[in-house]
């Protein structure tokens, strides 16, 4: 499984290569996060993993991220891998090869994360997958500082981290009365809104474009990278941005109806899977909607809808793991699954902002 992973993983990154060539192999935008920094920018947004690198020569970078942006693609794969072989003897057979396939070969995964190489979120689902941990472990007060290092690595952790935890440690210990469970997330939850409130005030580059061109100097080919509007934008001037340009047709509406009918696909499912535990949906169910909010301050539509049925994807495990839902009998053909995988592999990767890049990119 792992290798598989990795392979598939290695697929993304290929057809991101081909559909748009960078000089240093992947995402130019995304690189550009890598070299922000709080020496040289103060406290701006998405700074964290920035300022770490700056360890590194500048004649080195790029070879850092791509060692970087693999080791984290790997530990995704060792993570899933090792929970996958958990799970095989609490399934029925049929039931764990159709989650092992989604978790391995769905388009918004490993192919996915091949294709976006590099992107801070990858490594804030390890930060995800840590949190749901402690909160399982009930160490709520060590969510504190994960939680921070995920909205200062990306401020959008708000949406696909931060509120699916909390939503776990709400339902995971409601009914408890314990100092060590419920009463203890509002330690973590006031970190984060702190960090949260810091950000939003201090986390735009105020000396402006020219100087923050001049900042960079060698290591921004383009002056205009748009990339450079994340730290030149105030959080509010977003919904605007994003408006105007799904208004000017950025998206058809074949396109957006693809997407608006994966979100229904992946909140369908996780109505199943509360169907099939015997409960109503509850909070930690119905989390992964909060990534729905980052459709008004971002155009990346493709990620957000891959985000959310990747959160799919780790409510259902999540809840597997820790018993609440239990699938001992089910089936599903072996020509179901190979057709499956075979449509899965054939799609390609999800995308970022367009949907099937491969397809339609």
């Amino acid at each position: 499984m792992f290798a598989a992973m990795l392979a598939l993983a290695g697929v993304g990154f290929g057809v991101q290569f081909l559909l748009s060539p960078s000089p240093i192999g992947f995402s130019s935008f995304n690189a550009l996060h890598f070299e922000i920094n709080y020496l040289d920018h103060g406290f701006v947004r998405r700074a964290l993993v920035g300022t770490l690198f700056q360890a590194v020569p500048d004649a080195a970078r790029s070879a850092a991220i791509l060692v970087f942006g693999w080791a984290v693609i790997a530990a995704l794969a060792a993570l899933v891998a090792g929970v996958l072989h958990m799970l095989r003897e609490r399934m029925s057979r049929d039931s764990f090869r159709l989650l092992a396939l989604a978790w391995i070969a769905a388009p918004w995964t490993f192919m996915n994360l091949g294709y976006d190489f590099a992107r801070l979120d990858q490594l804030n689902l390890l930060l995800l997958a840590l949190s749901l941990w402690l909160v399982y472990r009930g160490r709520m007060l060590w969510l504190a500082p994960v939680s921070v290092c995920g909205l200062l690595v990306h401020e959008a952790y708000l949406f696909y981290g931060l509120i699916p935890v909390l939503a776990y440690g709400w339902v995971r210990y409601r009914s408890v009365s314990s100092a060590t469970g419920l009463r203890q997330l509002a330690i973590p939850m006031a970190a984060a809104l702190a960090m949260l409130g810091t950000i939003a005030v201090a986390g735009r580059y105020e000396p402006g474009r020219a100087r923050l061109v001049e900042s960079l100097g060698s290591r921004l080919a383009d002056p205009n990278h748009n990339a450079l509007n994340v730290w030149l934008r105030s959080g509010v001037d977003n919904p605007e941005y994003v408006i105007a340009r799904v208004g000017q047709g950025l998206f058809g509406p074949f396109e957006l109806l693809a997407m608006a009918g994966l979100v229904l696909l992946a909140m369908a499912t996780l109505i199943g899977v509360a169907y099939i535990a015997g409960r109503w949906p509850d909070a930690f169910l119905l989390s992964p909607l909060a990534v729905l909010s980052l459709f008004v301050f971002g155009i990346d539509y493709a990620r957000w809808t891959g985000l959310i049925a990747i959160l799919a994807l780790v409510v259902t495990t999540t809840y597997l793991l820790d018993g609440a839902l239990h699938v001992k009998r089910s089936r599903c053909p072996r020509y179901l699954l190979v057709t499956l995988a075979a449509l899965m592999i054939l799609a390609g990767p999800l995308g970022t902002v367009h949907l099937l890049p491969l397809w339609f990119g």
